[in-house]
C-alpha cells in the first residue's frame, strides 16, 4: 500500500475486546486516518451477509418500470430522484430515513431488507464510533449516548453505464458529508476520489464487504478540526454500471456540538461556537455555515 493510499483497518479486534493490545493499535489506526485524511476502510465488522444482499436489493428498486419507481418519489427528504433531476444529475436515488418512509415499491422483501440493513450498519456505526471515542480519549459511550433518536439515512444510488467518452467525467461533484460520519457499501466498481488536504485525488479501494467510511463536517467542528472531514467525488473511470450505497449517521437533534475537551490546549483553542446538531446540518444544507474546519467545500 503506498504513502497516500485509504487504510483498510481490521476492527475485529476493537468489536471483540476493546481493553486489548490489539483493540489498542486499530484504535490508534483510526486515529491517524482520521487526523490526516478523515477516510478509511473497515473490515471485520461481523455484517458481510448484509453489505453483500443490500446491492441485490438496491438493484430490484432500480430494475424497476420508471413509473413503478416514481410511486416512490421523493418527498421532503425521503424517496427517490430519477436521473436527470438537479439533484441527482447522472445517477438516480432512493433515500429512506429511520422509521420515516411509507412509500414503499411493491417487491417482495424490500422493506424487510431496507431495516435490517439499516439496523446492521448502525451497530457497525456504534462500533466505530466507539472507536473514535477511545481514540480522542473520551468516554467510550460518549458518541453513543447522544444516539438515542439518531438522524440516520440510507441511500441507495445508480450510476448507469456511461459511453467510454464519459470516461473521466465527475457523476458526482467533489464535496463534504455534513454530518458525523457516513459508512459507504460499493459493489467493487472504482470511481470514488478522496482529495487529502495538500495532495491530489486519491482513488478509494475496497475489498468486497467492507465499508468506507469518511468523517464529516459535524464531527470535524466537534473535534475543534483535529479530525478531517475531505472532500471526496465519483468519476466515470468505468464503463459498467455502478451501486453504491451510503448510510449517513448524525447525533440526536438537540445534541449540542461543542468542542470535546481533549482536542483543545493553548495551541489549539476551541474555533467553533456551541450549536445543535439538528442547527449545524440545516446550517450546511443551507449553505450558511462552512465545514467542518471553517472552510467551504
Amino acid at each position: 500500500m503506498g504513502d497516500h493510499d485509504i487504510p483498510v483497518i481490521d476492527i475485529g479486534p476493537l468489536r471483540a475486546d476493546p481493553g486489548s493490545a490489539a483493540a489498542a493499535g486499530v484504535t490508534a489506526a483510526i486515529d491517524e486516518a482520521c487526523s490526516d485524511s478523515g477516510f478509511f476502510v473497515v473490515t471485520g465488522h461481523g455484517v458481510d451477509d448484509d453489505v453483500a444482499s443490500i446491492f441485490g436489493t438496491a438493484r430490484a428498486f432500480f430494475g424497476q418500470p420508471q413509473a413503478a419507481k416514481d410511486r416512490s418519489a421523493m418527498i421532503g427528504n425521503d424517496g427517490y430522484l430519477a436521473r436527470g433531476t438537479a439533484r441527482a444529475g447522472d445517477k438516480e436515488m432512493f433515500d429512506v430515513g429511520l422509521d420515516s418512509f411509507d412509500r414503499w415499491p411493491d417487491l417482495v422483501g424490500f422493506r424487510e431488507g431496507v431495516m435490517s440493513y439499516q439496523d446492521a450498519v448502525l451497530g457497525v456505526a456504534a462500533d466505530v464510533l466507539a472507536g473514535l471515542a477511545r481514540a480522542l480519549d473520551i468516554e467510550p459511550t460518549f458518541f453513543a449516548a447522544r444516539m438515542r433518536r439518531p438522524q440516520c439515512y440510507l441511500r441507495m444510488i445508480h450510476y448507469p453505464a456511461l459511453d467510454p467518452g464519459s470516461r473521466g467525467t465527475a457523476t458526482t461533484g467533489a464535496h463534504t458529508d455534513y454530518g458525523a460520519i457516513t459508512l459507504l457499501a460499493t459493489d467493487g466498481v472504482p470511481g470514488l476520489q478522496v482529495r487529502p488536504r495538500g495532495r491530489d485525488w486519491v482513488p478509494v479501494e475496497a475489498p468486497a464487504g467492507s465499508f468506507v467510511v469518511n468523517l464529516g463536517d459535524l464531527l470535524a467542528r466537534w473535534t475543534n478540526a483535529r479530525y478531517r472531514s475531505t472532500p471526496h467525488r465519483v468519476v466515470a473511470v468505468s464503463d459498467d454500471a455502478r451501486i453504491s450505497v451510503p448510510f449517513f449517521v448524525n447525533p440526536d437533534p438537540d445534541t449540542v456540538v461543542e468542542c470535546i475537551p481533549s482536542c483543545v490546549d493553548d495551541e489549539h483553542p476551541c474555533a467553533f461556537e456551541p450549536i445543535t446538531a439538528s442547527e449545524f446540518l440545516q446550517g450546511r444544507i443551507d449553505g450558511t455555515i462552512a465545514t467542518g474546519d471553517g472552510t467551504h467545500a
